[in-house]
């Protein structure tokens, strides 16, 4: 399973489009994806990102570094090209996009029960959620079952597949990546240390509960069941 985060590939797409315009020099300006001004016509002479593989202007590039020196990098969500929808699709359609917006939540104000092993009530699709802690040097993680039992069969092996090509990335290669991931792609809570992502893939909802204090929990993968997932007792 491919996983990304949006607008990750999306700007990815548009910065190839982009910079295949620089023979070496730009003909015609073009805009930086990070504020919406010209580049530089000379590519050399514009600034690499530091959040994504790709030039911005120079007063962007001298941004990036101020706010980085300040743990207060500008989200992706922010950037001119996101806002103004200025975006190419992603070259493989197939991939799973984790987005800081919630377009599931009509599970959360439906049907809800209490399962094992836990006081708090869940959606009654909810099948399985993983507790995930960094130690410095690998994740460790325990599952809890929300339907007495583990799933079977295709929707297993979806929640085996998305959780190990999760914890693949980089973004979850060490804490500090972790967090930088957050204040750049993720939904923010009323904790500062707190952020949320969401997936979809075909058969299921997906909720990430993120948390990037040391000495905690940092991650709470709840998986829920697309179709059907009221019915289930």
């Amino acid at each position: 399973m491919n996983i990304y985060l949006y607008p990750q590939a999306e700007l990815l797409s548009t910065w190839a489009k982009d910079r295949a315009l620089f023979y070496p020099d730009a003909a015609v300006p073009i805009q930086c994806l990070r504020c919406g001004g010209p580049l530089r016509d000379r590519l050399v002479e514009n600034a690499l990102s530091r959040a994504l593989d790709v030039h911005i202007c120079p007063a962007c590039g001298m941004d990036e570094a101020l706010r980085d020196a300040n743990g207060a990098a500008l989200p992706i969500r922010d950037w001119w090209a996101v806002r103004e929808d200025r975006l190419e699709p992603p070259s493989d359609s197939a991939d799973v996009a984790l987005v800081p917006a919630c377009g599931f939540s009509h599970i959360f104000t439906g049907p809800q029960k209490k399962f094992p092993l836990s006081s708090l009530e869940h959606p009654v699709s909810e099948l399985a959620y993983s507790r995930s802690d960094y130690d410095g040097r690998k994740w460790w993680t325990t599952w809890y079952p929300c339907q007495g039992e583990r799933a079977a069969g295709a929707l297993a092996e979806e929640i085996d597949d998305f959780q190990a090509s999760l914890l693949a990335l980089p973004e979850f290669q060490t804490l500090r990546s972790l967090r930088r991931m957050c204040r750049s792609y993720a939904e923010i809570t009323s904790e500062p240390t707190e952020f949320n992502l969401y997936g979809e893939t075909g058969l299921l909802y997906v909720w990430l509960r993120l948390i990037t204090r040391e000495r905690d929990y940092n991650l709470y993968c709840h998986f829920y069941q697309k179709d059907g997932g009221a019915k289930v007792e």
